[in-house]
């Protein structure tokens, strides 16, 4: 019999699972909401970027197709006021950083409420936000996170140590969060207050990149006295409480979160230009862009082609397009048959048709992909290739599958399940172009589920092959939750093709444990090289993630951080467009009446 906790369980799982998924959902196009990964480069040949389809004819842009845009000029002067209105693409079960979804949408939301412990400046660099200092113990095996002093909550209450504690034991003992934290700390004494202001926290391994980790949703930071209401009282996680420039004064679930400014913001309120941003859910973000040009919309922030091709087309509307951080792929269970052999992964990755997919999916919006990272960033393995269109390999592999597992075969062809979310027109289409490439050689059958039934049955490894969206983090130390052998095991699991690779562990942790970014590279160049060979995955085509902007919202790529202790007032440029993802405290409306 079900009981009370395990539906409870398995909702938290739900809504979790849907800030680490980026499967084909009923959301508007093939991605749905994503895994919250972050990618920037680090110097003029890198370029920061986001998720989605593919395209390598036009990006809506004559040079760069990371960036088209109307930026303000030299002499454009801030006006204070107005309501910015930005469309979005899924809703979330809630705000609270510890135990709900933060997903691209969630993000969108919650940025305004929480600022970040660390974030990436324009040159994909980490610096610290809320934190004052990070100082690494000589082994790296713990890190003194000292928060800067004097920043209160919106309920009143300050930010320290104690604060940031109450935040990490709320998030690791999530039965779901935990799952992506638990693999880097040891069983006690993971946390200490050290001073105030300072906390430290203990791990199993070295870490030289552990403030990375604090640049999203674990370096969001919620009131205590919150946290504990919230536990006792799950509706709080719709009213979240946390530092930054912006407080949620009202949230109609599936349809609008209104954020007003904080006057009482610890940076100030002469930057918060905006008196109010209003967020709006549609599943269908074809539809939100028409909107922008009915002015209905200020922004809509989409991965669906569809939208940006609409956007595209619309007069007083430009896109900034990401096509460099999140990759869209199918993937195959090898805890089950019949993908626990690799003939049939190799099977079913010679029939699969990438250039169909580029051409009826993608809608040339982005670019074919051959691994996690696009090839102009510095991660990339450019001797990696993703092999496709090759039907004819497929046909002796079949045979020589079947010939050894004939009960896993009818007719000469590999029986197999293709599970997909919906309804949905764009997922229903992918599950057709996909269908055709491989039908001569597998007996495919479909299993459409409701959005919720998809995730947890993918996470629980109840599925054979899915579409997915995620990878291309801006620093690869956050893409070793999805790849390693600890994720891979238990009845959810985050590397979600249940693939343990030993060799592939020690090389996550190797870089992990470097700063050596020669090395890195190499690292992250072999482990794309052993992923394309182990053929657990076929990637179709590099997201592209869109900010679809009317032209008289201002400032979206130059908002900046706080700069060091003492200097706040030296602020940092942030990366722009990070999956989706972006601030508003210093966006303007040129015309705010």
């Amino acid at each position: 019999m079900t009981t009370r906790s395990t539906r409870a369980t398995m909702a938290k799982l739900l809504a979790v699972l849907l800030a680490f998924t980026l499967f084909a959902a009923a959301c508007g196009d093939d991605g749905g909401e994503g895994a919250e990964t972050d990618d920037v480069p680090t110097d003029a040949d890198d370029v920061a970027g986001q998720n989605d389809e593919t395209g390598d004819a036009d990006f809506g842009t004559d040079d760069d197709p990371d960036t088209e845009t109307t930026e303000p000029s030299p002499e454009d002067v801030p006006v204070r006021g107005g309501t910015l209105r930005v469309g979005v693409e899924a809703e979330t079960d809630g705000l609270n950083p510890t135990s709900n979804n933060f997903a691209v949408s969630a993000y969108i939301m919650g940025y305004p409420i929480f600022d970040p412990l660390f974030y990436f400046d324009q040159d994909g660099n980490w610096f610290p936000w809320l934190a004052e200092t990070a100082t690494p113990s000589a082994d790296f095996m713990s890190w003194d996170i000292k928060v800067r002093e004097g920043i209160l909550f919106h309920d009143g209450t300050e930010l320290n140590a104690a604060a940031l504690q109450a935040n990490f034991e709320t998030a690791i003992t999530d039965p779901i969060i935990s799952l992506a934290i638990v693999p880097s700390y040891p069983p006690e004494n993971r946390t200490e207050v050290i001073d105030e202001y300072t906390l430290r926290y203990n791990l199993i391994r070295p870490n030289q990149h552990f403030p990375v980790g604090l640049s999203s949703q674990l370096g969001m930071v919620a009131s205590a006295d919150y946290l504990a209401a919230a536990a006792a009282e799950e509706t709080l996680n719709q009213a979240p409480i946390g530092t930054g420039p912006y407080v949620l004064v009202d949230r109609d679930q599936d349809n609008v979160t209104v954020l007003e400014r904080n006057e009482n913001y610890w940076r100030g309120t002469d930057d918060l230009h905006l008196d109010r941003i209003e967020i709006y859910i549609n599943t269908d973000t074809a539809i939100a862009a028409e909107q922008l040009g009915t002015d209905e919309l200020d922004v809509v922030i989409t991965s669906n082609p569809d939208a940006t091709l609409t956007a595209r087309g619309i007069d007083g509307v430009s896109t900034l397009e990401g096509l460099y951080s999140g990759e869209d792929f199918a993937m195959m269970n090898t805890s089950k048959p019949p993908f626990d052999d690799i003939r049939a992964r190799q099977a079913l990755t010679f029939a699969t048709d990438r250039e169909g997919y580029l051409t009826f999916i993608a809608q040339d919006t982005k670019p074919l992909a051959d691994s996690m990272y696009h090839p102009d960033l510095k991660w990339n393995n450019p001797d990696v290739v993703q092999e496709g269109n090759m039907p004819e390999l497929a046909a002796p592999l079949v045979a020589d599958y079947c010939a050894d597992v004939p009960e896993m075969c009818n007719d000469g062809k590999i029986n197999m399940e293709l599970q997909f979310s919906g309804p949905s027109v764009t997922q229903t289409r992918i599950m057709d172009l996909l269908e055709d490439g491989w039908q001569d050689y597998f007996n495919i059958t479909r299993d459409l589920l409701p959005q919720d039934q998809h995730i947890i049955q993918t996470a629980t490894g109840q599925w054979e092959v899915v579409t997915w969206r995620q990878f291309g983090a801006v620093d690869p130390d956050n893409e070793v939750v999805w790849l390693e052998c600890a994720t891979a095991t238990g009845v959810i699991s985050l590397n979600w093709p249940k693939y343990c690779d030993e060799r592939r562990d020690e090389l996550l942790f190797e870089q992990r444990a470097t700063d050596d970014e020669a090395r890195r590279i190499a690292i992250m160049q072999e482990i794309q090289a052993d992923m394309n060979a182990a053929y657990t995955y076929i990637f179709f085509t590099h997201a592209n993630w869109t900010f679809a902007i009317q032209d008289d919202v201002r400032n979206l790529c130059g908002q900046t951080g706080p700069g060091p202790a003492g200097a706040e007032d030296e602020s940092i440029t942030l990366q722009c467009n990070n999956q989706g993802r972006s601030f508003f405290h210093n966006v303007w409306l040129e015309d705010a009446s």
